[in-house]
């Protein structure tokens, strides 16, 4: 399905904030509260939104976000779905994606520590050491969400949320994790269900959120879009730099944030120095956003590797409570 342009501007909105009301969304793109209603009902029917989601920066409750890329040997289509489905079973496993590249898979950990995390990955080895060939570790320092521009290319606004450094020590209450419970999977969720879910009053259901979101606790009201009924590719790259200082790095990272095709940067501890997510038509599309950055930036820029993300499973953007 290919979006019309009033699709596409409701589209930019929900990006932008997912809680908006209809009327809110109507008023900011020129349509009525019943239409937008309407293609709202309509873009989930067709599977273009495949989902509504609450962003939450983890470290300011004492989380960390670490990535493990795995080749694989020695398997088959039978050891390769057990180890997926085994992967997405662990409460501390955030994000698993099956990969073409150097890398076959992917998956993320929530750790409150270096050790947690080991004793996590140690568990996943005890059942598939023999199974994975090759790993890269990365820790993620900080991490960007963008608007998608590529929404409205003829009129693009960035809008950035930030992620991660040094994890705070601050533990969340029972109130606002079973709060978070509700929302991250459907960030759309009326304040009186979660209320009844979590046992609460809508009224302090209304007050924790502010508070966490006055916090930084939560960072975005989003949405997850279905890139196979859109005809979107979705592209992880590797970059590696060098002679790179604070303010060449903040300039780069400023580059990647205008560019329309670029929704996520990561910068990293390990095996590169940054991550680039992006949502593209072609592989082509993504190799000409490398080009133009490694032109604007030949001095810093050393090399990159590329991956395509085939498929998705285990989202879970919440730790489990410590």
């Amino acid at each position: 399905m290919e979006p019309d342009l009033l699709d596409r501007k409701i589209l930019a909105q929900l990006d932008i904030d997912s809680r908006q009301s209809s009327r809110d969304i109507a008023r900011r793109v020129g349509s009525n509260k019943d239409t937008v209603n309407y293609r709202i009902r309509r873009l989930i029917d067709d599977k273009v939104v495949s989902g509504f989601t609450t962003h939450v920066d983890t470290a300011r409750f004492g989380f960390s976000n670490i990535k493990t890329y795995v080749r694989f040997q020695d398997t088959d289509e039978e050891k390769e779905a057990e180890f997926f489905a085994y992967l997405s079973s662990l409460p501390e496993v955030g994000w698993v994606a099956r990969s073409s590249g150097r890398w076959d898979a992917l998956f993320c950990t929530w750790a409150p520590s270096s050790f947690a995390f080991y004793k996590t990955l140690s568990k996943i080895l005890d059942r598939f050491s023999r199974n994975i060939y090759e790993k890269e570790i990365i820790h993620n320092i900080n991490w960007f969400y963008y608007s998608r521009k590529w929404l409205l290319p003829e009129n693009p606004s960035v809008h950035a949320v930030k992620y991660g450094e040094e994890p705070g020590k601050s533990p969340i209450s029972a109130s606002d994790y079973s709060i978070l419970r509700e929302l991250v999977p459907n960030s759309r969720k009326s304040f009186s269900d979660v209320a009844k879910a979590a046992g609460l009053s809508p009224q302090k259901v209304f007050n924790r959120v502010s508070a966490m979101r006055k916090k930084g606790i939560i960072t975005k009201f989003g949405m997850d879009l279905d890139y196979g009924t859109l005809g979107i590719v979705f592209m992880k790259t590797f970059i590696s730099l060098h002679n790179i200082d604070k303010k060449s790095l903040e300039s780069i990272c400023r580059f990647c944030g205008r560019e329309p095709r670029v929704f996520a940067l990561t910068t990293a501890l390990g095996a590169w120095d940054l991550e680039l997510e992006m949502e593209v038509r072609r592989v082509e599309d993504a190799m000409d956003v490398m080009n133009r950055l490694k032109r604007a930036f030949p001095d810093f820029v050393k090399g990159y590797d590329s991956i395509v993300i085939t498929k998705q499973s285990g989202l879970n953007y919440l730790p489990p409570r410590p």
